[in-house]
């Protein structure tokens, strides 16, 4: 006698990436990002004139390949900003954890629990939020989008680049390029192949490695993935916890 088989059980998955496979994608370049800056950087010289050149194209080339990670976390951006039930309530989760990051974001960065010269890149997903929020509202005006819109991007740019927010080696604006490559999404979300284009050519154009992040993006299914409250938290808290766990590795070695 066969066994009787249930709807769930025949159902099919969808193929491709859901969020969650996404956000474990942008887990490991995070993870690449926070090894190689507590490790590697941090095991070179001042000057770095005097660094061992296989070391330091090491260190540079790691935490290169760990912006893969940028069109990654700005789909996950816009696709939670356009799922969630409330903006407001999802601006708050990612300042949280912006705030609850940047002792351990420091830590591993400079070895000090404060400073200024460069925030946890969360800090610029709020920012990228505030900009998508206020770009919708202004799509909704019969009138002057075209000036609004210009002074909502310059405004968020400018906030970015004046609080260091994603600044990566002390020059790369990791958070402008999260922000152009959010911006992206939210005009051609729904024009893949154009969409795929300017975003990887953004990337291209920024510091090169973004551009591979578009093909996890090409090949995702927009599935959340996440099957409980609990696991979407958790996602949030596997990141100052990598930070703080490799904080406290570097500091004992």
């Amino acid at each position: 006698m066969k066994k009787a088989v249930s709807v769930a059980e025949t159902a099919v998955r969808p193929k491709g990436l859901s969020n969650a496979r996404l956000k474990a994608i942008g887990l490991v370049c995070v993870a690449l990002s926070a090894v190689d800056t507590g490790f590697l950087f941090r095991g070179l010289p001042a000057d770095l004139n005097d660094a061992d050149l296989t070391n330091l194209t090491a260190a540079v080339l790691l935490e290169a390949l760990s912006w893969i990670a940028l069109p990654v976390y700005a789909w996950l951006l816009y696709s939670g900003l356009t799922h969630t039930a409330s903006v407001r309530h999802y601006g708050l989760r990612l300042l949280a954890l912006a705030v609850v990051a940047e002792v351990p974001y420091d830590l591993v960065t400079f070895g000090t629990p404060w400073d200024l010269s460069s925030q946890n890149p969360v800090f610029a997903l709020v920012v990228c939020l505030v900009v998508l929020w206020a770009l919708g509202l202004i799509r909704e005006r019969p009138r002057g989008r075209g000036l609004l819109t210009v002074v909502v991007v310059v405004a968020g740019i400018m906030w970015l680049l004046y609080f260091n927010i994603g600044l990566r080696l002390s020059y790369v604006p990791t958070g402008v390029i999260l922000l152009a490559l959010c911006l992206v999404f939210f005009y051609l979300h729904g024009k893949e192949n154009t969409m795929t284009l300017v975003g990887a050519a953004i990337g291209a154009l920024a510091v090169a490695f973004p551009a591979f992040g578009f093909v996890f993006i090409h090949f995702r299914n927009e599935t959340t993935g996440i099957r409980s409250k609990k696991e979407q938290y958790a996602y949030y808290a596997l990141y100052p916890f990598l930070l703080a766990a490799v904080a406290a590795a570097a500091a004992v070695r």
